[in-house]
């Protein structure tokens, strides 16, 4: 089968590799749709993680099994420990992720354990249902705080986490504002029904937000993220740009903030994002389709091209 191989830093390489055979519990499933996340530009940037190349990359997908057509919860958690047990395998102490602990789903086919299949409504197309696991990331996000009308909720960076964060906040019908330096992903953000979108955010009032999620995670945005939000306002880091560095931990303290990192999604916030997706009315003009022989350039694009190239998912075949 064909197959984009992760090699190393700024390495990606579309290569014929053995088609691969169910475990006990597994199932083999044929890809149609794979959409890259920013955690799988990680290891292109030269930030691997627990990511050993040679790999295939890759968590969000479209595939099938005869006429069934699934989408996965790609976190596989020990199954025994609490948090699996209340369907939060995203916080078990061992997690692993397809197309980071396993190769994953940049192929013509790859194999996932049955328990991880979710099946796709027929009325869904591939390219809405492919956002499922990113927009569950998004309903996570949001789940916490009861966003509704009259919530000032800010979101920092316009990517396809923080677009889609954005959407379920305008959706709840929240006052919605967006930052981001890129003109294209600001122009983005407005169709997507933000109020007011900035490239800075000194554009924007001090202390204002009852709401901030930073979709970057740098320290610049941290840092902007505090400086949004109201004196006992919440603080959501949803991105991963940066790993760790300066925090200015004393405006935490003295404005009274909270701040919650984000990681993935429950089981029940990734049914969730499915249920929103059936809806059909999300504006997905912002995703672009490519042949998965054209991965390695599709990788490229993201990275050095953001204003034209948002999110982009590969199709087999």
């Amino acid at each position: 089968m064909k197959a984009l191989v992760w090699h190393g830093t700024g390495d990606v390489r579309y290569e014929d590799l053995p088609t691969p055979t169910a475990g006990a519990d597994e199932v083999l499933l044929d890809v149609r749709l794979a959409g890259i996340c920013g955690s799988d530009l990680h290891g292109y940037r030269g930030h691997p993680g627990p990511r050993v190349p040679p790999l295939v990359l890759g968590h969000e997908v479209v595939a099938s099994a005869g006429p069934q057509r699934y989408t996965l919860y790609p976190l596989i958690g020990c199954g025994a420990c609490a948090r699996c047990l209340e369907g939060s395998e995203n916080l078990c102490a061992k997690w692993q992720l397809i197309g980071m602990h396993r190769h994953g789903v940049f192929a013509e086919q790859l194999t996932a354990p049955r328990s991880c299949l979710v099946p796709v409504p027929a009325e869904l197309e591939d390219q809405r249902a492919v956002l499922a696991e990113p927009l569950a990331c998004a309903v996570g996000a949001l789940a916490p705080y009861g966003v509704g009308p009259g919530t000032q909720v800010v979101v920092i960076g316009c990517g396809p986490i923080g677009l889609l964060v954005l959407s379920l906040a305008v959706r709840a019908q929240a006052d919605v504002v967006a930052l981001d330096p890129v003109r294209e992903r600001r122009l983005h953000a407005e169709r997507l029904g933000a109020g007011r979108v900035v490239a800075d955010p000194d554009e924007l009032p001090p202390a204002n937000a009852d709401l901030v999620i930073d979709a970057a995670g740098f320290e610049s945005t941290w840092r902007a993220a505090l400086s949004l939000v109201r004196a006992g306002g919440d603080v959501v880091v949803l991105g991963l740009g940066q790993a760790e560095g300066p925090f200015p931990m004393a405006a935490l303290i003295r404005r009274g903030l909270r701040l919650r990192g984000q990681f993935a999604y429950s089981r029940a916030e990734f049914a969730t994002a499915l249920d929103q997706l059936a809806r059909r009315d999300l504006d997905i003009s912002w995703m672009t389709v490519a042949p998965l022989a054209d991965g390695a350039q599709a990788f490229e694009h993201l990275i050095s091209d953001p204003g034209s190239y948002t999110k982009i998912a590969l199709a087999p075949g």
